[in-house]
Parts: C-alpha cells; structure tokens; sequence
C-alpha cells in the first residue's frame, strides 16, 4: 500500500533530508506541499508535479488539510510552531510525522499527548515523533548488542563539535531561529535532544529517574548557552553523564555503555563490542547514499508502520516527551542548583 503524503515546511532539512528519504521509500506518494510563502513552497522539488500551497497564495493550509487523497503529513518546522500544526492536522484526520522535539516544553507536549490519547488515537490517527538519532545505522547497531552487557552500570555520551562558519553542518545551526531561538535552552535542546534520545533508545529498559546538572554558555555564537555537563541516575542504580557542547576544540562524539559482562562503544560509524575480554570492532556503514540516511530509515519505518495500523515505539510521543523531559530538567538543575526527578520516563 503506498500513503499519499504531504510535506509542512519548506525549509533545509526538508530539502536536504526529508524529500530524499521520501523518494527513497515506495511506500509513500508526495503529493503537496504547505508553507508560509509561496516562493517557499515553489522551491521544493519544482521539477515535480505536486500542488503547492500558501498563506500568500489562494489555497492555504486549511485546503490542504481537508484534502481526502492525502492520508498523512510529514511537519519540520521551527519548535515553537510545531504544536499548532500538529494539532491542526491530526484534527483533520491526517496521521502526523512531526519533527523533533515534540513540543517547546514539557507543559505544552503533555497536554498535547493527552488530548492526543484521549481524542484522536481512539479513532485510528496516528501521531509519530520523528527521532533521527535512533534511526542511525550504528546507534541500532550497537542497540542490536546491549542485551550482551548483562545489567548495565554507567553509560556515557558526549557530543563535542565547534559549530561556527566553516562547520559541515553550520547551514542547520545558522537559521534565524537558531541563531534568536525564543525556546528553552536553545541550540540544548535543540540538537542536544538528538543525543539523549539515542542515549535512552541504547540503555533501554533502564529508566533515567534523577538528573543533576551544569549549563554555560562559553561563547555568544548560539544563545543562550552552548555546553552542558550533567549526571544521570536510573531507577536500578546504573548511572551516567551526558556532556555535550557546541564550542569544543574536541571533534569526537559519541556513547559509551558498561555492562556487568562488558562494554559497547559508538563513535561516528565504528562500534566496538568488548565481552569478557574478547573485542569486535565493525564499520556500519549507511544503508543509503545519502547524508541522511538515517532519515530514510525513519520514514521506511513511519510508513511501514502506518501499513501495519499502529506507531513504532522508538516514535512514539511518549517517547519523544521522555527525551523532552531530559533536556528540560537539566536546564532546570542547573538553574535552580537542585537535583531534579523525573515523571515522564
């Protein structure tokens, strides 16, 4: 079965990401496209056949949503947007795929799950978060490995990069938005929700229940701050650190996961498995020749998933407000100066 899709933005990442992957998957049909202006709209695969639609334009978002060839939406747009649009179209029936985070803070995204649970999933319209990071070809890799751990202990992740002019992916970093974000913690939560999204998807079912933190902003490039380095507590006693930062001379990112039996390492595309002494090392290399092939996974799974009647767990907004919960309280932490408990793990 292939879903007749539309796209809600207009902007990089849907060019870059969102449309390669759609092209990649059969199992779904871009059929339109929304956005504020109409030379936005225009700018998506011009080449193609697909109606466009505007607020500067005759049809608008509104024609677009009541559409009945069109079963889903896939919404990337800047975070304090994103809920309205959500709501809008899962009142209209349409199944949702909409980027991360899944709302500008925990009040606005609990509310909206619970309206969601109450009103809309019981009639057959699913909502799906999309979480890239999980769908990167070494994090599930690695994941595929955690079981061989045994009961984990500490875990670790580390996000260093120097995002300024001259980084590969400073055109991301560089929207108006980003730049001038009017959502908590900024760049934080962000990019730093990719990080604790695929930290919990690999200590998984261990459940984070306290978190105690520092933020700084060292630098002016992305307020307002840029660094956080923060202690994470789970309900069976295992315990980690999240450090990340956005102005590091330091060029490596990655996860680290002790178990009883062992520990995986992921670092860019090599994952390292140590069991008992005994080491295995292997390149994963992307499933797709694109830089984002990791959002063509993402959205093979959202359709396939749809096909089957029902939402992937790694997408589901329970999840997506788990991850939320994360960023929030650490920003909370450091702030306060107090250790913060979690309630949505």
């Amino acid at each position: 079965m292939t879903i007749s899709i539309a796209l809600i933005g207009a902007g990089i990442f849907i060019q870059d990401a969102y449309l390669p992957a759609i092209q990649a998957n059969p199992n779904v049909n871009l059929k339109a496209v929304y956005s504020r202006s109409s030379k936005a709209a225009a700018s998506i695969t011009p080449e193609l056949p697909i109606d466009r639609y505007a607020d500067d334009a005759e049809q608008g978002l509104q024609q677009l949503l009541e559409r009945s060839d069109i079963q889903a939406v896939i919404i990337a747009l800047p975070i304090p947007h994103q809920a309205k649009f959500v709501r809008a179209a899962l009142t209209a029936g349409k199944h949702v795929l909409s980027e991360k985070p899944i709302a500008k803070d925990v009040a606005e995204a609990s509310e909206l799950v619970n309206w969601y649970k109450t009103e809309i999933e019981p009639k057959g319209t699913f909502w799906s978060v999309a979480e890239n990071w999980r769908y990167t070809e070494p994090v599930q890799q690695a994941r595929k490995q955690i079981a061989r751990l045994g009961k984990i202990r500490q875990f670790r992740t580390q996000v260093f990069v120097d995002a300024k002019p001259g980084f590969e992916h400073w055109k991301y970093f560089a929207t108006a938005w980003r730049k001038e974000p009017t959502h908590q913690g900024g760049i934080i939560l962000d990019f730093g929700v990719h990080w604790l999204a695929a930290t919990r998807y690999l200590i998984a079912p261990e459940r984070v229940n306290r978190v105690s933190a520092f933020v700084a902003a060292f630098q002016d490039v992305l307020p307002p701050a840029d660094s956080v380095d923060a202690i994470l507590s789970c309900e069976s006693g295992a315990q980690g650190i999240f450090q990340f930062s956005t102005c590091s001379s330091l060029t490596e990112s990655g996860y680290t996961i002790v178990g009883e039996n062992g520990n995986i390492i992921v670092n860019g595309q090599t994952v390292k498995v140590r069991i008992n002494g005994e080491e295995e090392v292997e390149e994963v290399k992307p499933e797709y020749a694109t830089q984002w092939s990791c959002v063509v996974n993402e959205v093979k799974a959202w359709g396939e998933g749809l096909e089957r009647g029902e939402i992937n767990k790694e997408q589901s907004p329970g999840e997506a407000l788990a991850d939320l919960e994360l960023v929030e309280l650490i920003l909370k932490s450091s702030e306060t100066g107090t250790l913060q408990v979690t309630k949505h793990q």
